[in-house]
């Protein structure tokens, strides 16, 4: 019988970008206090629910990597195997990354800002759009993760807000039109369930 196979996808704990309202994408900054409290927040709800993860999968970048070092830390779970990978990346936001949302808006205009922002295909000038992100997380998931939760366990998955969007819209069954209104907090958690025949038989948000 396949042992029990869990997913939970983590937004990583507040950067300095977050608190300065820039858009990050690709940029690498670190977490803030209330980043590092964030994490800390996540390993302590985990434990509470009695919460091991087999295995961890993390993007690249500093953000993830920390959040994932402290979740391990507080658990005291520092051998357990962690794959890391650019398919879990931020969407690349190209011309805006580093610019603040004031920034961006007084540049390119406001209206075209929330387009680029929260709509599904298009892209800002050099960057991903949310169809592109969804392309390569959803092939990563396929091809990798999907596999790695099925053989029974906790997996869990550190990443970012759009890349976990990404993944929500494939796991809920998601249009277009409502992954467009996707938030996923930092330091949020969403956990899955799944029976044999990889049917998602539980959800469960911990914010």
């Amino acid at each position: 019988m396949l042992p029990h196979a869990r997913l939970v996808l983590v937004r990583h704990g507040e950067s300095e970008a977050n608190a300065a309202n820039r858009f990050t994408g690709s940029a690498d900054p670190a977490l803030t206090p209330l980043g590092h409290s964030q994490a800390e927040a996540i390993a302590h709800r985990l434990i509470a629910q009695g919460i091991r993860p087999a295995r961890i999968f993390r993007s690249t970048l500093r953000r993830c990597a920390d959040t994932t070092a402290i979740v391990t830390a507080v658990m005291g779970a520092p051998d357990v195997p962690i794959t890391v990978d650019r398919s879990l990346n931020e969407r690349d936001y190209g011309a805006l990354t580093g610019l603040n949302k004031t920034e961006a808006s007084d540049r390119y205009g406001k209206d075209q800002v929330r387009q680029w922002r929260r709509s599904y295909a298009a892209a800002p000038p050099h960057g991903e759009s949310l169809r592109d992100t969804v392309a390569r997380v959803l092939a990563y998931y396929v091809r990798t993760m999907l596999p790695a939760v099925m053989s029974g366990g906790t997996t869990l998955v550190v990443s970012h807000g759009n890349a976990l969007r990404a993944l929500v819209m494939a796991l809920d069954g998601l249009d277009a039109a409502r992954v467009e209104t996707l938030d996923i907090p930092t330091g949020g958690a969403i956990l899955y369930d799944f029976s044999s025949t990889t049917a998602i038989i539980g959800r469960a948000i911990r914010q």
